[in-house]
């Protein structure tokens, strides 16, 4: 899997930055898909999601408030961002201390489904998501990635190529 990490600017705040995923045969990152597929169904949770993110990268940075954590395999730091109790949409990210997100995909999952592997969609966006974080933990090992020293930034070779 090739992919790029790319800062979303209009996102990011002097608390936290936001980044997402662009793979390299696509013109959309992941988090532009996710809001393509959902916008027009649950425009009203993606305007809530959009304000907690702007909350987080410009207020309060990533608390663990914000998220369901251990949506991955420990440590990967793969998790949710939380929503209301009433709503449908989850949104898979990677997140790295209080100051660093990386939003994947997701998509609705309904009230009735448990956890979700019995949701075919939201199996794949966390999988995919689990596979980048493996991609990103190993090129921190090698030192080809690190944080800069406020760490609201990724430096080093953002493009990840298998």
């Amino acid at each position: 899997m090739d992919f790029e990490l790319v800062k979303i600017k209009e996102l990011s705040g002097k608390k936290a930055s936001i980044y997402t995923v662009l793979h390299n045969r696509a013109n959309k990152s992941l988090f532009d898909n996710f809001l393509e597929e959902n916008l027009i169904t649950f425009k009203s949770e993606i305007s809530e999601i959009l304000r907690r993110l702007n909350t987080i990268a410009n207020k309060t940075g990533a608390l663990e408030g914000f998220f369901k954590p251990n949506e991955g395999k420990p440590g990967d730091g793969i998790c949710a961002l939380y929503d209301r109790p009433n709503s449908n949409l989850r949104l898979y990210c990677i997140r790295f201390g209080h100051e660093l997100i990386i939003l994947g995909g997701g998509g609705p999952k309904p009230k009735p489904i448990r956890a979700f592997q019995d949701d075919d969609k939201l199996k794949s966006e966390n999988y995919q998501l689990r596979e980048i974080a493996q991609k990103i933990m190993k090129a921190q090992k090698e030192k080809d990635i690190w944080f800069s020293k406020d760490f609201l930034d990724f430096e080093g070779e953002l493009k990840f190529e298998d």
